[in-house]
């Protein structure tokens, strides 16, 4: 009876794990999001269409334009009648071109806040730079 009793929280439990991504083939490019932990990014466009899903698809080999959004906390700066500081939420998209994404390669775009701003960069799998993001926008509404 006990058992029975088991196998709703088993299967609770295998819903709320996350699916590996499939091995990479020869024949395509990926790019991994990475941030801190206070932070949040996600895919927004890849060559100027939206993206479906949090993470870009796998690219085909050449030129693409990444668009990530970025949502970070800032001090709210003015206080408020207690006095006390307010913190808020800044999100902002960033864009990294890059003409030489090869078959079967690893790649990352990092990106983080620097003061009120955000900065980001395009990485080959050994952390190298390659290419360095330019902020699209920022604001509340983004």
């Amino acid at each position: 009876m006990k058992y029975l009793l088991c196998l709703p929280m088993a299967a609770l439990l295998c819903a709320c794990s996350v699916t590996p991504l499939p091995p990479l083939d020869n024949a395509h490019a990926r790019v991994g999001l990475k941030t801190e932990a206070a932070n949040r990014l996600q895919a927004s466009r890849l060559d100027g269409e939206p993206v479906g899903g949090l993470q870009f698809p796998d690219l085909t080999p050449g030129e693409h334009r990444l668009e990530v959004r970025l949502f970070f906390e800032v001090p709210g700066g003015g206080g408020d009648v207690s006095g006390s500081f307010s913190a808020g939420e800044r999100r902002c998209i960033l864009a990294v071109e890059y003409a030489d994404f090869a078959a079967g390669q690893h790649y990352q775009f990092h990106a983080s806040r620097r003061g009120w701003g955000p900065a980001g960069w395009l990485l080959d799998a050994s952390g190298n730079k390659l290419a360095t993001a330019r902020e699209v926008r920022c604001g509340p509404g983004v």
